[in-house]
């Protein structure tokens, strides 16, 4: 038995709130969700008591951001969420997420906490047709979180020598280029 869509969406308007709120993927993370829009029976039966006490949708929406909350002050655990992304808006035996999904769910984590990375890596990553074609890879979604904790929204202090995927020393050029600070 599997919890679809149509009762995803019904879980949503029971807790009031949006199905792109990002307290549903920290929901599908808790629980242990492999397949976006959809919980198994055993996804369920074992992530729902990890929320304690919550017997109702609004409940469990309080659990639910509670847990956001403290992911928020936990780099550590963040990172796990964030990890848990990328594995979780892949199709079925692929490597990498398409250039949208990428894009959305940069925008739901760390848009946020770093607005002016992330729209302008969203700009670059939309403009970027090799990207388009291959997608994201794990490792460079890792990087992409790395990238915006460790250097300045304007790049003035990222290292050309460094060990950043070729993603990133692109997403550099490109924005020093715009920026008309290209050296």
């Amino acid at each position: 038995e599997t919890i679809g869509p149509d009762g995803v969406e019904r879980l949503c308007e029971d807790m009031k709130v949006d199905p792109s709120d990002v307290k549903l993927l920290v929901l599908a993370w808790a629980m242990g969700a492999t397949r976006m829009g959809y919980f198994t029976r055993d996804e369920w039966m074992s992530g729902v008591p990890r929320f304690g006490n919550a017997t109702t949708p609004p409940d469990l929406l309080e659990e639910v951001h509670n847990l956001y909350q403290a992911l928020l002050r936990d780099v550590e655990r963040f990172r796990e969420l964030y990890g848990f992304t990328h594995r979780f808006c892949r199709e079925e035996r692929r490597k990498t997420i398409d250039v949208a999904s990428a894009v959305v769910m940069l925008e739901l984590l760390l848009k946020p906490m770093w607005p002016a990375h992330i729209a302008s890596l969203s700009s670059f990553m939309n403009d970027h047709k090799q990207l388009a074609q291959r997608g994201v890879l794990m490792d460079e979604w890792m990087m992409i979180l790395q990238f915006v904790r460790q250097v300045k929204p304007d790049v003035s202090n990222y290292q050309d020598d460094g060990a950043w995927p070729l993603l990133l020393d692109e997403y550099v050029e490109w924005k020093r280029e715009k920026d008309g600070a290209a050296v």
